[in-house]
């Protein structure tokens, strides 16, 4: 596991914390935490969903997993910080990861004018898709 996925100290590194930020590490897009589960049982990973979104919760209050919603969708969905951008389709839900973030160029920027270091960021793009817009 990097050094970045390290679980926090005052917490157990227990092999479903582990698992967890696994398939995290390997999304391509942000997953509910049912992706999870369901990830977890095909590799035979004996593993309750009330225990993900408890693991999830923790990992979020801790930084190392981001939370956030996609419009029109009620579920919640998962992915390390900083790891991608995305545009994502209003109607049927589609995420497209942007290669090139142009938010990149203004973190320089933004620690000149407001003296921040910018240690992650995320980027969700809505849209309609050219499918839906079809």
């Amino acid at each position: 596991m990097p050094e970045k996925l390290k679980i926090p100290e005052g917490y157990r590194q227990t092999k479903q914390r582990k698992a967890i930020l696994d398939v995290l590490e390997n999304a391509e897009i942000p997953i509910t935490a049912e992706d999870i589960y369901l990830k977890l049982k095909e590799k035979c990973i004996d593993i309750s969903l009330s225990t993900i979104y408890r693991n999830l919760e923790m990992l979020c209050k801790e930084g190392l997993v981001v939370k956030s919603y996609v419009m029109n969708e009620d579920k919640a969905r998962f992915a390390l910080p900083d790891k991608k951008n995305y545009l994502i389709c209003e109607k049927c839900g589609k995420i497209v990861i942007i290669d090139n973030c142009p938010f990149d160029k203004f973190k320089e920027e933004l620690k000149e004018v407001h003296g921040f270091d910018i240690t992650g960021h995320s980027v969700e793009v809505y849209g309609i898709c050219p499918d839906c817009r079809s």
